[in-house]
């Protein structure tokens, strides 16, 4: 009896702010971080962090695509806009 060999998959592993694929929501979100074992990803137009298996991740079927956040410069008091 001849035994396959048990293929293991390397989980993928985005850059922090990569948008990717979470495959057990089937939606897209923005990733931060990985810590004890657990993906941290947001969704992609902002909102609350929540943790997945790293493993359901995958990359955007769109490609590579990085998230950003303007975040406007402190006016002082006394400046006019």
């Amino acid at each position: 009896m001849v035994r396959k060999k048990a293929t293991v998959q390397t989980p993928y592993l985005p850059e922090v702010g990569e948008v990717v694929k979470d495959v057990t929501a089937d939606e897209e979100v923005v990733y931060m971080d990985t810590r004890g074992g657990l993906a941290y990803v947001r969704p992609v137009g902002g909102g609350i962090e929540r943790t997945v298996d790293p493993a359901a991740l995958q990359p955007s079927p769109d490609g590579v695509r990085l998230a950003f956040v303007l975040i406007p410069a402190k006016s002082r008091l006394g400046d006019v806009e």
